[in-house]
């Protein structure tokens, strides 16, 4: 999240600096192969190809002054679930994903409690 904020601001340096921390972890912790190591490394990848387009639209405004053709760049916006997932993380939260049979398990347990308490 950090990385997307500097992105938005157009300070790549600042955004390729703290997602490649983010991939380091996430790569150390989690494995290469892991969603959120390649989900990192393609964010990095996209930064990168954003640095560069930025660098040469800055040599085209150097060289041509105001007529310089000069290209938007381009904004990843984050995923709804993306940001749902970063801010249960920062907040402690985990979720853990049950299978059909587990919930129907559970719903079980839940009944068979409120049964007991109830006699």
């Amino acid at each position: 999240l950090v990385a997307r904020v500097y992105e938005s601001k157009a300070e790549f340096r600042s955004a390729l600096q703290h997602e490649k921390e983010g991939y380091t972890i996430y790569k150390n912790q989690l494995g290469e192969h892991h969603e959120k190591t390649k989900e990192s490394s393609e964010y990095l990848k996209h930064l990168t190809q954003q640095a560069v387009a930025l660098q040469r639209t800055m040599n085209e405004i150097y060289k041509n002054g105001s007529n310089a053709n000069i290209m938007p760049l381009k904004f990843t916006a984050p995923s709804m679930a993306s940001v749902l997932e970063q801010l249960n993380i920062i907040n402690g939260i985990l979720f853990i994903p049950l299978s059909q049979k587990d919930l129907e398990n559970l719903k079980a347990e839940v009944q068979r409690r409120q049964q007991l308490q109830e006699s």
